[in-house]
């Protein structure tokens, strides 16, 4: 009994051994199986395109060249790609976008200039325009270069740099001296003229104010007029000229960007008081002596030729408009004296009569 017991555990043992091997053997196939599956399945997807090309949707599209970009999904040849709007969009890479990018913008009235155009493959090349600077090169705008007030400079103004000015030296430099003498000089002619006008002009007014004398004058008094008056028509010459060319001018004139942004926002969404108190803004720093032919010359440097033309053709007839209006006054002024002068004339020689009859009647 007991031997037949041995061979009962004996079956057992064997069964369960039997029994797990199979467990762990499935499980190792199954796994064997499916490696074997996805290894297909990936060499079954893979797909090689050239470095022209791009994958997209399990297939390879054509890439656009430079200055192009596509025009379907899915290229097949270049005449699936469009050309980028010249001066205006720009693409400097082969591709495989659906737009172009935009040109960068050279805005005068940040300071830019333009280097080189914006073409179908390549972007705009901007730099700092005459008396600016930028030292960033990441900056969005140029900055006025700096005017050192005692006109004394250690290293010129560049794109990327802004002056350096030199101090002035304790006492007076040797060409002070000489500036000083000049000043003397030209302070001696000037009173000279203005004696001589003095003169002359009395003596026109004392012939009568006939002649060459007036039209001799006309010239100087008009452009005399408008340097005294320029303030007076400010709203005129501001009319003439849009914001962006009003702001030009100023920034020209290196009226700092605070100060115009400071003036902007006071009269927010009144374009024409904006105009107007920026040029006032101006007009008070540079003083009345030469505003005019300042304000003239500056447009005209600045290429704004036709609104020059029409600011100076608008004074010039106000200004002609004000000279009649003085010579008719001076006329009437003229015949007024002369009338009172031969009344005198005439009153004198009555009493010369006068004085003459008695010694008539005595003699009798």
């Amino acid at each position: 009994m007991a031997r037949g017991l041995f061979h009962l555990l004996l079956v057992v043992a064997l069964v369960m051994e039997t029994h797990c091997k199979n467990d762990t053997e499935v499980p190792i196939h199954i796994a064997h199986n499916k490696s074997i599956t996805r290894k297909r399945n990936i060499a079954k997807r893979e797909i090689i395109c050239t470095e022209e090309e791009y994958i997209l949707n399990d297939q390879c599209c054509m890439k656009c060249r430079r200055g192009h970009v596509k025009s379907t999904e899915c290229p097949n040849t270049q005449a699936h790609c469009v050309p980028c709007k010249s001066g205006e969009e720009y693409m400097d890479h082969t591709n495989d976008l659906d737009k172009c990018m935009r040109c960068r913008s050279c805005d005068t009235a940040l300071g830019w200039k333009v280097v080189k155009n914006c073409t179908p493959t390549e972007n705009a090349e901007c730099s700092c325009a005459k008396n600016h600077y930028c030292k960033s090169p990441q900056c969005e705008y140029c900055e006025l270069c700096t005017v050192c007030e005692n006109g004394l400079v250690e290293k010129e103004c560049t794109s990327t740099t802004d002056t350096v000015c030199r101090m002035q030296e304790a006492g007076m430099p040797p060409w002070g001296t000489a500036l000083i003498v000049l000043f003397v000089v030209a302070l001696a002619v000037a009173a000279g003229l203005i004696l001589y006008r003095k003169r002359k002009q009395k003596n026109f007014i004392t012939q009568g104010n006939t002649g060459t004398g007036r039209d001799s004058s006309s010239e100087t008094f008009t452009l005399i007029s408008i340097d005294d008056d320029l303030s007076r028509h400010i709203p005129d010459i501001v009319r003439e000229m849009t914001l962006d060319e009003v702001k030009t001018f100023v920034r020209h004139h290196q009226l700092s960007e605070p100060t115009i942004d400071e003036i902007i926002q006071d009269n927010f969404n009144n374009a024409s008081e904006q105009k107007i108190k920026l040029f006032q803004k101006w007009h008070q720093r540079h003083g009345i002596r030469g505003a005019y032919e300042t304000l003239i010359s500056s447009l005209r440097d600045l290429k704004m030729r036709a609104v020059a033309d029409k600011i100076e053709e608008k004074l010039k007839a106000a200004v002609s408009s004000h000279q009649e209006r003085r010579e008719s006054y001076n006329d009437k002024t003229g015949q007024s004296n002369s009338c009172s002068q031969e009344g005198g004339k005439s009153y004198h020689d009555n009493a010369e009569i006068s004085k003459t009859y008695p010694e008539s009647l005595e003699e009798t």
